[in-house]
């Protein structure tokens, strides 16, 4: 009833964007424009203007999930190359699984971009409104038996804590955020970091799995192949700077792709297609960059398969790589945050 009445509160205050379910697009860019302005509080897209915000474009709505859906399948008639099509296949099996529970993606700065934009054009209520649905989403999702993790949780509250202390905040936003702050003070997360400890994680996990790797194979056969690999590996040196953050994940970091090469249409990878793009990558890399993304898959199984705790997870890191302590915190963290990420570098596990 009340995410009802949210959501009530936020097609009287804005443009309503009905979806019409016959909306066809001419060319692949068309659609990415679509989904460049719907994501926009996700992932900005400098090449996005809007005159105004439409209900549809606040986060895992009602209206934005019908409109996405829309979207993708409007996409399934475009001629696609196969590796927009395994893109495009890979989100909307995504639609199945439970991330519009969380509708605040944790890594992403998605309130700070909301008051960017509302220094421009003021959208006051329907931040206020989006929040509180943020917080029903929560509380209907621990009915489903689906928590954020300590790790998620600590990233949402750090957020939190950052927009409170601004000074231009709206006041209205602030007694919103106070109250969203105290019931994540009391929220209680779920035991295991990983997917797999999540209702339905294990097919998520799978199909993230399938995707980045662009083949499908059992987490554990992908264990005993990685750890393969790794046998008689030395410890290898880290030399890759990470980002304060985790906006960008260290798969994104570490291809450093430019705007041009903004060709993709998943606003979690930054409209980029990482997967190809590490592909092509996989013959260059040094010995320590190789032992780097082996070690990455390995910890990647431990925590979303084998359920590893986060303690466990930098233990193996550090075995595997020499690194600082906080470094291995960074690589645990993006692991949680970015599933299945690192096996963009699946070849290298096949590669003689």
């Amino acid at each position: 009833m009340l995410k009802n009445l949210i959501w009530v509160c936020l097609s009287a205050f804005f443009l309503s964007a009905c979806s019409d379910g016959n909306k066809q697009y001419q060319s692949k860019e068309q659609a990415q424009q679509a989904l460049y302005s719907l994501n926009q509080f996700l992932r900005p897209a400098s090449n996005v203007t809007s005159p105004g915000i439409s209900e549809s474009q606040w986060p895992f709505s009602d209206a934005y999930l019908k409109e996405r859906h829309t979207i993708y399948q409007a996409m399934q008639s475009l001629e696609l190359s196969a590796s927009d099509k395994q893109l495009l296949d890979y989100l909307v099996i995504a639609e199945r699984f439970p991330q519009r529970y969380f509708s605040w993606p944790v890594s992403v700065p998605v309130l700070d971009t909301m008051l960017e934009y509302n220094q421009q054009q003021d959208i006051t209520a329907g931040i206020v409104s989006w929040v509180s649905f943020t917080q029903q989403q929560l509380v209907s999702a621990k009915e489903s038996k689906l928590r954020l993790n300590a790790i998620e949780l600590n990233a949402l509250q750090t957020q939190v804590s950052k927009s409170l202390s601004r000074k231009d905040l709206p006041v209205v936003i602030k007694h919103t955020l106070t109250d969203f702050n105290a019931f994540l003070a009391s929220y209680t997360p779920r035991g295991s970091v990983g997917l797999h400890g999540i209702s339905n994680g294990g097919p998520w996990y799978q199909s993230k799995l399938n995707y980045f790797s662009g083949t499908t194979q059992a987490p554990i056969n992908w264990l005993v192949a990685v750890q393969s690999q790794l046998k008689g590996s030395k410890q290898q040196v880290t030399s890759f700077n990470f980002a304060v953050d985790h906006q960008h994940s260290v798969l994104e970091q570490h291809l450093a792709l430019t705007k041009n090469q903004l060709t993709g249409f998943d606003w979690a990878q930054n409209y980029q297609n990482l997967r190809s793009s590490a592909q092509h990558r996989a013959n260059e890399l040094s010995d320590d960059e190789r032992v780097f993304w082996l070690a990455m898959m390995e910890t990647d199984l431990g925590i979303h398969y084998h359920a590893w705790t986060v303690q466990q997870a930098k233990v193996n890191l550090l075995k595997r790589l020499k690194m600082t302590p906080q470094q291995a915190d960074y690589l645990v963290a993006d692991i949680i945050f970015y599933p299945a990420y690192s096996f963009a570098f699946a070849t290298l596990i096949t590669a003689p």
